[in-house]
């Protein structure tokens, strides 16, 4: 089982980071799927997806150690939870990677999200991160900081799971060490601000970053 990270973010959120390395057949032999799972499976345009979006429900049967059955169901915004057993969760995949974070408690808002360490980034930079951020960012012009701005922000989106917010006007994101791992940050709407903890992980050429709201 390439369950190559985990860890227990705090006592009721746990993570974990699998590495697809199975073939189709191999990772549908680890689950139990149901017609409709099958057509969706059966929808997507080539092997990679399909790996992709099976290793994730392979990760989540890990984690959770169910010997029953459990589904994958989505909300209005498609943010996605569980049920039977019941888990609030959040999902991320790139190229040969998927990961999950996964909590009992259903109202809490979290989100995690991957991405490789790459300087493509550094051609869309102002395109998410507000002036106070850019700003602070230009004092290194580093690629992983432009990467950790971008993978903190996409993980409070995800934890927040609703529409018509953007990473640039409603994300704000703390000035922050990459070094140091945690920081924290915030959505701002006209009528209401939300606080996140921030924290980020570095797993070969490739950042993990986990948003949960602050108590």
């Amino acid at each position: 089982m390439p369950l190559v990270y985990h860890e227990w973010i705090q006592s009721d959120l746990q993570m974990g980071l699998w590495h697809i390395t199975e073939s189709v057949d191999e990772l549908i032999s680890m689950l139990f799927l149901n017609k409709e799972e099958f057509d969706t499976l059966s929808s997507f345009g080539n092997d990679a997806r399909r790996r992709q979006w099976l290793s994730y429900r392979a990760l989540i049967r890990n984690l959770v150690k169910a010997d029953y059955i459990y589904r994958i169901y989505y909300d209005d915004n498609n943010k996605p939870f569980l049920v039977n057993p019941q888990r609030s969760i959040s999902i991320s995949h790139c190229s040969d990677y998927s990961a999950v974070l996964i909590s009992p408690d259903m109202k809490i808002m979290h989100g995690i999200d991957i991405e490789p360490i790459h300087s493509k980034i550094l051609k869309v930079t102002q395109k998410f991160m507000n002036i106070q951020e850019h700003n602070e960012w230009e004092k290194t012009e580093s690629v992983e900081k432009a990467i950790a701005y971008w993978t903190f922000k996409e993980a409070i989106f995800k934890a927040y799971g609703k529409r018509y917010i953007t990473l640039r006007e409603n994300i704000h994101i703390n000035s922050f060490q990459v070094e140091n791992a945690q920081t924290n940050g915030m959505i701002k709407l006209k009528s209401k601000q939300y606080l996140f903890d921030l924290h980020l992980r570095k797993y070969q050429n490739m950042f993990i970053s986990v948003a949960f709201e602050s108590e």
